[in-house]
């Protein structure tokens, strides 16, 4: 049993999932449609749960997104989201088994505003750190670039695999802004924003490019990156059993002691609140934030901690 999680109104995340074992099957293709599933599969998922995304990065074997839920729902935008974008891959690339590895996805808060710039310019590096292409603005595929935060708009039409056109359920265009996240609008403006996550994006590819000097694997560059199988696997070392963490403040201390305060007051108010209802008292209160006890089992909820 995982433990459990805050999930409030308002909180800014940072997503990732990987494909199964490692395939290439979000690998960008000369037509599109690998991009417009993914596009699609994420506005109609956010416009269902009340999400608000900020940027979004489709790589050949996994996804990111930093995204604000303001609803708090976002267990139920995960599971659409990953849900139709599963079947969606399937249906396109004529895969018979799942397309996410078992293991959950990573969604850590973001408590801190440079938590948030970091997490932008990461998802944009992710194509030059990943040896894909020498520029982020280079990748072939859906992705997000620091001059279109705050302005851009995306529009996808329903792709045509998968996808019942006769379903009311799925639209035949979705289109959402990538807004810039609100703490971050409120106090620099998008500009300003733009401007923090550029240059946080400009060190980061930097810092690729010596990487790639010293370890002599070159980039692969975009039209390579067209042709590469989607059945393929990554074979670079990537580390197993690493941590999943449940925020990033980015160096902002006092934001990270003030986090693991709150988990761990939530944790102790869950326990406890676990325990009396496990021995039937149906009337206690759960912590604020908390999901399941409170939407498959009907508990209520008090005061956080």
């Amino acid at each position: 049993m995982t433990r459990p999680r805050i999930v409030e109104p308002g909180t800014v995340y940072a997503l990732s999932r990987r494909t199964t074992r490692r395939h290439f099957l979000f690998n960008p293709d000369e037509s599109g449609q690998m991009a417009q599933s993914f596009w699609y599969c994420l506005g109609v998922a956010a416009e269902t749960h009340g999400v608000v995304v900020h940027a979004a990065c489709l790589m050949s074997t996994h996804l990111h997104a930093v995204l604000t839920d303001v609803r708090g729902e976002l267990p139920r935008f995960l599971h659409a989201f990953h849900r139709n974008l599963a079947l969606c891959t399937k249906s396109l690339r004529g895969w018979p088994e799942e397309v996410f590895n078992k293991r959950s996805s990573s969604a850590h808060e973001l408590v801190s505003q440079e938590a948030m710039v970091e997490a932008l310019a990461y998802l944009m590096a992710n194509p030059v750190e990943g040896s894909a292409v020498r520029y982020a603005k280079d990748w072939p595929g859906a992705t997000t670039l620091p001059k279109e935060l705050g302005r851009r708009v995306v529009s996808a039409r329903r792709p045509a695999h998968h996808f019942d056109p006769q379903n009311p359920d799925w639209p035949d265009e979705v289109s959402f802004a990538l807004e810039v996240p609100a703490s971050l609008a409120v106090d620099y403006g998008t500009k300003l924003v733009q401007d923090r996550v550029a240059e946080r994006l400009r060190q980061r590819e930097r810092q690729a490019w010596a990487e790639a000097k010293r370890s002599g694997i070159p980039f692969l560059g975009p039209r390579r990156v067209l042709k590469l199988s989607p059945f393929r696997q990554a074979r670079t070392f990537e580390a197993v059993g690493t941590l999943n963490p449940q925020f990033a403040a980015a160096g902002n201390r006092q934001a990270a002691i003030d986090a693991v305060k709150r988990r761990r007051a939530f944790r102790e108010q869950y326990e406890r609140a676990l325990h009396q209802w496990m021995h039937g008292d149906r009337s206690v209160r759960f912590p604020q934030g908390t999901w399941w006890m409170r939407v498959c089992h009907g508990a209520r909820c008090g005061p956080g901690p």
